[in-house]
Order: C-alpha cells, then sequence, then structure tokens
C-alpha cells in the first residue's frame, strides 16, 4: 500500500469539522488512475482542506489487497472514515455528484 498522506498537522479534525479517511484503489499509472488520484487531491484541498487522509492502493503492486477488498475495478475510491462503506468508481471527475455521494455537502462538510 502507498500512503499518500494530506492532512494538517497530526491528521486530527480541526475547529469543528470531521476527519476524513480515503483508500483510492488505482491500477498503476492508467489515464483514469492518474485522474482519480489528481481528482482527488484537489476536491479534498478544496472541501476538505487539512481535515483529510489519502491511502492509495496500487493493484497491480498489491493484487491481495484488492481481493481482499473485493475490488474489481479501478480507480475505486472507498470511503473510510466516517461513514465507512461509501464507495465511488471512475476517475472522479464529476466533482458534484462525488461529493453528493460522500455527502460532503450543505451541513455534512
Amino acid at each position: 500500500m502507498i500512503n499518500a498522506s494530506k492532512r494538517a498537522g497530526n491528521g486530527a479534525a480541526v475547529a469543528g469539522g470531521k476527519a476524513y479517511a480515503f483508500r483510492l484503489f488505482v491500477a498503476g499509472n492508467e489515464s483514469n488512475s492518474t485522474q482519480a488520484r489528481g481528482n482527488l487531491t484537489q476536491l479534498c484541498e478544496e472541501y476538505l482542506k487539512g481535515r483529510y487522509h489519502i491511502d492509495i492502493v496500487d493493484v497491480l503492486k498489491d493484487p491481495a489487497i484488492a481481493l481482499k477488498h473485493s475490488v474489481l475495478l479501478t480507480p475505486m475510491l472507498v470511503m473510510l472514515k466516517p461513514r465507512l462503506g461509501v464507495s465511488v468508481l471512475g476517475n472522479l471527475g464529476d466533482t458534484k455528484k462525488v461529493i453528493a455521494t460522500l455527502r460532503l455537502i450543505g451541513g455534512e462538510r
């Protein structure tokens, strides 16, 4: 597993905000995987600045972890915290749909 941590300080939630943790399953440097990495980082910086952690798992380098988590398609984003089990497939390019699925809009931010 590749740790691509993005967080403020020690990773704790900041001033009244929730902490978020994500695991992004990718297939090497394929186009959709590269786009998903960039789109997720941009989304987190815009909506969750300083309150998120991203683990990136390259299924080509670690296929066992993909099988363990039943990942059959990539890229696949899995929310680990605060809502375990929410997942999104694809390059995460449709920001409105991604933030709605992850419930980052409205009072949930």
